[in-house]
């Protein structure tokens, strides 16, 4: 299957919005990455894997989708990048540190089988970060290649089946009093209702332009190119985060594994 369609690539235009959830998710995996080894699965067309390498000691990403990798490769002709399936991924058991599923765990047809992957190619005290949009938010609209957004609880049961202890945060709440983000807020539940919204990112891009001010382009991720989200630790007591936008989980594995 191509993902081309709904992956953000280099040069596309897009909210401010969401600019600042790419550099949240990438700076959150920053900061895991420190000095370890990585593995992106679903790296996309590689806007994030730049400023990975920056902070890792070695970074390898990873896509189904050929046209993204060359996309990729492009941009970034000294990262390593791979043709792969997050069901079965072509690493030997314990290569890496840290490995991400940024934006791309609602694509997958078996996602326990993708976490069990991750569990394996990960050593010992390995972390998973996974992110996604929040099913339960205003407005949500899925993508026309998805195949299931899990909710809090069953996102937490993909993590602790494959052994890992796992915390739960969001981001990005809904409220805004200005308003305008409050008119913007109620055309995207208007467009969602009567399924006006586009099914590519380009579709999507070209009714943003239509409807802010203010829009960037999509590129490489960089330290200070939005403002930084500061994110929600989730009380599993309260799992539908109905008021935000993203999660974002992380899954640590035990220092020797059992």
């Amino acid at each position: 299957m191509d993902f081309t369609t709904v992956t953000e690539t280099w040069g596309l235009a897009a909210s401010p919005e969401q600019v600042a959830m790419a550099y949240a998710r990438y700076k959150l995996a920053g900061d895991l990455a420190d000095g370890k080894r990585v593995l992106e699965v679903g790296c996309g067309s590689g806007m994030g894997l730049a400023y990975l390498q920056q902070r890792a000691s070695q970074v390898v990403g990873g896509d189904r989708t050929l046209t993204l990798l060359q996309a990729a490769r492009d941009r970034l002709d000294s990262l390593a990048l791979v043709c792969l399936d997050a069901h079965e991924l072509p690493f030997s058991s314990s290569s890496f540190d840290v490995v991400l599923m940024l934006e791309m765990v609602y694509y997958l047809s078996q996602p326990e089988r993708a976490f069990a992957e991750c569990r394996r190619v990960l050593r010992p005290g390995g972390k998973l970060l996974v992110c996604l949009p929040n099913r339960n938010r205003p407005g949500f609209n899925r993508s026309p290649l998805s195949v299931h957004y899990p909710d809090v609880p069953e996102l937490v049961g993909w993590f602790e089946s494959c052994g890992f202890r796992v915390r739960v945060y969001a981001g990005f709440h809904g409220f805004n009093a200005s308003k305008r983000a409050a008119a913007v807020t109620l055309l995207r539940r208007l467009a969602v209702r009567w399924r006006l919204i586009p099914k590519s990112m380009m579709g999507k891009a070209i009714l943003k332009r239509l409807i802010y001010r203010r829009m960037a382009i999509l590129g490489e991720i960089r330290d200070g190119m939005a403002p930084l989200e500061k994110l929600v630790e989730l009380d599993r007591a309260a799992p539908a985060a109905a008021g935000y936008k993203n999660l974002y989980a992380i899954g640590s594995l035990p220092p020797i594994l059992t």
